[in-house]
């Protein structure tokens, strides 16, 4: 099995990429104010209410919230729940599959509850993860991105860099890896 390149995501690139994620996304107030709530909610109701569900989606996957079946919202508090209770292996499980609940959503969701433990998984991160070869280039993104056995091997290999770089969040180096991806990767528009 071939050893990923995490070398390259030292503490140098994330320093210079990490604040400029803010140069083209403006969420960072919304996502600290999520992870509050969401600590707030998980400790004293053990679950994550309705309004902050749907706060949820809308800063990750606003278009996929029409998936949600909000009328039975009781179904989504039920597995909320139940990922308190599951081993960090059988968690994703506990969401994905849900309606409107695929593994984007699922891991931001894991993420806002742990914070340390669950990095948001989203192609453009996966896309400069293959680009460095920290992630296997011979796999498709969706692979990662879809898959809860693909998240497992992003999300290994996220928090190895988040062991190697200690003064580094997962949202720090998230952050990061987005914001490379969105100046370096993306295709270059045409004037």
């Amino acid at each position: 099995m071939r050893v990923p390149r995490t070398n390259v995501i030292d503490d140098e690139f994330i320093a210079e990429w990490h604040p400029r994620y803010d140069e083209s996304e403006h969420d960072e107030r919304m996502y600290q104010s999520l992870v509050k709530k969401v600590q707030e909610e998980v400790s004293e109701l053990r679950t994550i209410s309705r309004p902050t569900f749907k706060q949820i989606y809308e800063w990750k996957a606003a278009r996929a919230k029409r998936h949600v079946q909000w009328k039975k919202f009781q179904m989504y508090d039920a597995a909320l729940r139940r990922v308190l209770r599951k081993s960090d292996d059988r968690k994703a499980e506990t969401l994905v599959g849900l309606p409107g609940l695929r593994m984007p959503v699922a891991s931001t969701i894991l993420h806002f509850i742990y914070p340390k433990r669950f990095p948001i998984v989203d192609y453009r991160t996966v896309e400069t993860l293959q680009h460095f070869d920290c992630l296997d280039k011979s796999r498709s993104r969706y692979f990662f991105r879809d898959t809860i056995a693909g998240y497992r091997v992003f999300q290994r290999v996220m928090l190895n860099i988040a062991r190697q770089r200690q003064k580094w969040s997962l949202r720090q180096i998230d952050r990061a890896l987005f914001a490379y991806h969105k100046e370096e990767l993306k295709p270059k528009r045409r004037a």
